[in-house]
């Protein structure tokens, strides 16, 4: 019996030593991460899903989370648990605005923003392509296209009208673009088939 219990206590201490253990080997150091997210950042600028005012600020970001992590180091006793999972967490966030501002749709560019005839190439572009795969019906294509001249106008509107074109104004037209941008994903995955 007390054989048993000797086995159980030096298991569970066994046990208990293997957890800190394990939590440090799944924590990426501030090097990994930085490489990791550098890579990221990269990628995004050279395949265009990131302006590089956007890779500047995601840059930004990270510097400031590796001089938190330099000042968590210093200071007494070095770097803490609850300091690591604060760490984790910035982290993560970043990863995240990384993905958001892949996915946004900006664009390389002086603005970062695109004129009215490159949205309409890619828009036109992703119609094309739904109606070849059939995930588009030509009406459907027809009603889309309608709806990307309405808003080629009101750009043509914007940009007669004094002083010009104007930042809410662009706004606007993003905003109606992306909303198109939706309809035709959403046009696409509709089953909707060519009659």
């Amino acid at each position: 019996m007390n054989k048993k219990i000797a086995l159980a206590i030096a298991g569970l201490g066994i046990a208990t030593a293997a957890v800190p253990a394990a939590n440090a080997q799944g924590w990426q150091s501030i090097n990994q991460r930085q490489a990791q997210l550098d890579q990221r950042i990269d990628m995004g600028v050279r395949n265009g899903q990131l302006t590089r005012s956007e890779a500047a600020r995601l840059r930004a970001e990270y510097r400031q989370i590796a001089q938190l992590e330099y000042r968590y180091r210093r200071s007494a006793p070095g770097l803490t648990l609850n300091e690591r999972r604060d760490l984790d967490r910035r982290f993560n966030a970043l990863s995240a605005r990384i993905r958001y501002e892949r996915r946004d749709d900006d664009r390389r560019g002086d603005t970062g923003w695109w004129n009215i005839n490159q949205r309409q190439a890619q828009l036109d572009r992703r119609i094309d392509q739904g109606v070849r795969s059939g995930q588009l019906t030509r009406v459907e294509a027809a009603r889309l296209r309608a709806e990307f001249r309405g808003i080629a106008a009101l750009e043509a509107r914007y940009r007669r009208s004094a002083p010009g074109l104007t930042m809410a104004e662009r706004r606007d037209l993003d905003r109606r673009f992306d909303i198109l941008a939706r309809k035709i994903r959403w046009e696409r995955s509709d089953w909707e088939r060519r009659r």
